[in-house]
């Protein structure tokens, strides 16, 4: 051990200007050394659109730059003082991608050395305009006494812009869904339109708005009828010869929601005025005319929309023999 001791003593002293000197050389190198430094920072690519072209190509989020500088200053840089790298397409070219460095923040300071990204090729397609029609999505059924019979949308054409590839493949524009269960009168809805692909934009909006339309849906009642019976009544004060009936047949045509109103009826929905007409050249023996109405069983604006047809209108009278020593057959 003491041996051992001996000569490391020996080995500090011995030739002790020349070790100093290469330790201050290495803290010199060191210094010097660490002021010259290179890092890689990772940025976000920032794309300008062309407005006369389409892109084709995907591309990369982010690029790599490699940057010089003091070893204090590099130390202390992060990426968001760089900003982003920009991409204008409106100057771009078909063919490899080529990001230009000046459009990243240099800061005070730093040196650029590389930028590095992946390797793409450019590929356009120029900018179209074309109005489509636009079709309402409507889903569902009106109520059952109703029909559907039309939808209108306004404005019915939209135009759309795009590249001219995909744009010539839509056909048409969707509204969104629209919900006519139980529909019962015209409806005047605002529907936003589908957007019917990537890449295909609509016109006449902000960028990232989707435009509405106005749709009208048109329905009407159905039509229906009713075979129902009418007592017949004289007027007050006078008695029905025995050839006329109790009731006759009447058939009432109208609207299915007013019918029912009709199948609703607590009581009798319609009566028969008989009214007797005197003799005349085609009736010797008189008639009985029938004036059939609705009772009060029925509203008032549920009769203007319904129609009366009797299967028996009048009946004739049988002529009554003149006897002797009447007169004027009586």
């Amino acid at each position: 051990m003491r041996r051992a001791l001996r000569w490391l003593g020996r080995a500090v002293i011995n030739h002790g200007g020349t070790k100093f000197a290469a330790l201050v050389l290495a803290l010199i190198f060191f210094v010097v050394t660490r002021d010259d430094i290179t890092r890689t920072f990772t940025i976000p690519l920032s794309v300008v659109q062309d407005p006369n072209r389409v892109l084709l190509t995907k591309l990369p989020d982010s690029v790599s730059v490699e940057l010089h500088g003091s070893w204090a200053r590099m130390s202390r840089l992060y990426a968001q003082e760089l900003g982003h790298a920009e991409l204008n397409l409106a100057d771009a070219r078909p063919g490899p991608l080529a990001v230009d460095p000046a459009t990243i923040v240099m800061p005070e300071g730093v040196i650029f050395r590389n930028i590095h990204y992946e390797k793409v090729d450019l590929r356009f397609d120029r900018v179209i305009e074309r109005a489509v029609p636009v079709h309402a999505e409507v889903h569902g059924a009106v109520d059952p006494d109703f029909e559907h019979t039309g939808t209108v949308v306004d404005p019915p054409r939209w135009r759309i812009r795009g590249g001219s590839g995909v744009v010539a493949e839509v056909a048409g524009l969707a509204t969104d869904p629209i919900d006519l269960d139980g529909l019962t009168a015209d409806r005047t809805i605002e529907a936003a339109l589908q957007r019917p692909r990537q890449q295909v934009d609509f016109t006449a909006v902000t960028v990232g708005e989707v435009p509405r339309v106005k749709v009208t849906v048109s329905v009407r009642p159905k039509i229906d009828e009713r075979r129902l019976s009418a007592a017949v009544i004289a007027p007050e004060g006078q008695t029905l010869p025995p050839e006329v009936p109790t009731e006759i047949s009447v058939v009432v045509r109208g609207n299915l929601p007013d019918l029912r109103i009709l199948d609703r009826a607590t009581t009798p929905p319609l009566v028969a005025i008989a009214k007797r007409e005197k003799p005349g050249p085609t009736s010797p023996g008189g008639a009985v005319v029938f004036a059939v109405q609705f009772t009060d069983a029925v509203p008032t604006a549920v009769q203007q929309h319904l129609s009366l047809e009797s299967a028996v209108d009048r009946v004739l009278l049988p002529e009554v023999p003149i006897t002797p020593g009447t007169r004027d057959g009586r």
